[in-house]
């Protein structure tokens, strides 16, 4: 019995080993089918990027690859037909898109004659609101463009918001158009995802506000300010703007709120800026682009502040307003052609890093004219976003 459970026991061991070199073998060749795919995975990846269009084909890997998350919103329409459709009822932070809607109650206002254009208005008013290093040299850039440093029109100060992005110019136009009304214009428009407008100028103080008013330290700042509620938030930006039109604040305060911005608290403020849909913001960009609702004095002070020429020729009317943070970056576009087409699209982005901004940066306005122009090219981006 001793021998034959030995010679069984040798018999099971050389089974056991070679059931182990047959395992073995099949495990190297799983590997280096495994090591294959993965080269071929990785071989048609670089053939992918080989073949993406150099002027837009990363920004479209990202909206692509984005679809189905809360990073990005896309909307855009040739004639009224679906170019893309994606998030369109996703409210992002709009950052300066937000400033179509002053533009419009500017050019509203205009319109019924409780606002002349026309306004000479001291530089010293509309400084007031300037935060030096906090809107990407937008507020100098525009001033430098004015032959009189001392006085300005309303109009120029509607133009510095609009093709500037001028921070400041827009905060004094909340002032001079009143915030109410401001915010009454969105119902008009019947927005309904959009939220309130409130100062932007004054929201870089909110900080420096919270943490004397609750009296903590530096630390602590960010949790505090994201444990306020979003009306809360508001509010004291609101409470602050209106204290600057009776005590402006000094540069050295100014100075003081700004050294609080380090990137998470700037990540809070970007967060924190009105947001609203894709939908919401192509809703406006049709009115604007058929001359819809409003009237032909509307239209011409509008042009006046809001619209812009392209390098095309064959564009006959165009209006743009982008809006950006170190996290975002925002377009909204509307244009027609000598044909009578038209064209209109909202891309709202968010949580960007470093190299998806800068992929946005360089290749949002070649998305934008290749959309435009090229209808082979709207049938891809169709295609492409509807898989």
């Amino acid at each position: 019995m001793l021998l034959e459970i030995n010679l069984k026991g040798q018999g099971i061991v050389k089974k056991s080993y070679c059931a182990f070199l047959l395992v073995c073998f099949l495990l190297l060749l799983g590997a280096c089918s495994d090591e294959h795919e993965e080269e071929q995975e990785e071989a048609a990846v670089e053939e992918n990027k080989e073949n993406l269009d150099p002027a837009t084909g990363l920004f479209m890997e990202f909206i692509k690859e984005n679809r189905d998350s809360d990073r990005v919103a896309f909307l855009a329409t040739w004639n009224d037909e679906p170019i893309a459709e994606i998030n369109t009822d996703l409210t992002m932070p709009l950052a300066s898109v937000v400033k179509i809607i002053i533009a419009i109650e500017f050019a509203g206002q205009a319109e019924e004659g409780d606002i002349d254009p026309s306004e000479m208005v001291a530089m010293e008013e509309v400084d007031k609101y300037y935060f030096p290093n906090t809107d990407g040299g937008a507020h100098e850039a525009w001033k430098s463009t004015l032959k009189d440093g001392e006085q300005v029109s309303l109009e120029q100060i509607a133009q510095g918001m609009m093709q500037f992005s001028s921070n400041a110019n827009t905060d004094y136009l909340i002032e001079r158009l009143g915030l109410e009304e401001i915010n009454n214009r969105i119902e008009e428009l019947d927005l309904n995802n959009h939220e309130p407008v409130y100062p932007l100028t004054a929201s870089i103080v909110i900080p420096q506000k919270v943490m004397e008013d609750k009296d903590i330290e530096a630390d602590e700042l960010e949790d505090a300010l994201r444990d306020l509620d979003d009306d809360a938030y508001r509010q004291i930006a609101v409470d602050l703007f209106e204290e600057w039109q009776t005590e402006a604040l000094s540069e050295a305060e100014k100075e003081a709120a700004t050294a609080l911005l380090d990137m998470s608290i700037q990540k809070v403020w970007s967060d924190r800026l009105t947001h609203a849909a894709a939908e919401d913001y192509h809703k406006i960009m049709r009115i604007l682009n058929k001359k819809e609702r409003y009237s032909e004095a509307f239209y011409q002070e509008l042009d006046a502040i809001f619209s812009v020429e392209l390098e095309d020729e064959s564009i006959v009317r165009a209006g743009q307003k982008g809006g950006s943070t170190a996290f975002v970056l925002n377009q909204a576009v509307y244009a027609e052609d000598e044909n009578g087409n038209r064209f209109e699209m909202i891309l709202f982005t968010n949580d960007l890093n470093l190299s998806e901004l800068e992929v946005a940066a360089m290749q949002m306005q070649a998305l934008r004219d290749k959309l435009v122009n090229e209808e082979v090219f709207r049938e891809e981006v169709r295609e492409m976003l509807a898989e």
